[in-house]
């Protein structure tokens, strides 16, 4: 997910990258931030906007599929913070890379720099 930070300036497109997981075999939602937690009212509102609507499109689309997710809870997943505010995308792709749904996936500054170099 992208969050803006600034929403309300045409000019400030900065912005913050974090991952939501649909985890169908523990049947939740997962979020993994590596700067904000659960106590970050703004993470937790545009998180959850977006898994809502998950959810509705699923019900939707999927109706009458046997897996139902409008009842899954969803668990926000203690990470390494980045220590820096400009990684934020970095760690996302570590995520995507290796978040296999248990262990959270050490995303170091030397992983960081390796992502760089391949995004370069």
């Amino acid at each position: 997910m992208f969050q803006e930070l600034a929403p309300h300036d045409p000019h400030d497109k900065c912005g913050h990258h974090y991952v939501i997981c649909l985890d169908l075999k523990n049947q939740r939602f997962e979020v993994l931030d590596s700067m904000c937690s659960t106590a970050d009212a703004d993470l937790t509102l545009h998180a959850e906007f977006f898994i809502n609507n998950v959810k509705e499109t699923w019900n939707r689309h999927y109706e009458n599929s046997k897996v139902q997710i409008k009842h899954f809870p969803t668990e926000y997943v203690a990470t390494t913070n980045q220590g820096n505010t400009t990684d934020c995308g970095f760690h996302r792709l570590g995520y995507f890379a290796k978040w296999e749904g248990r262990l959270v996936p050490a995303v170091t500054t030397t992983t960081v720099v390796e992502l760089r170099k391949i995004y370069t």
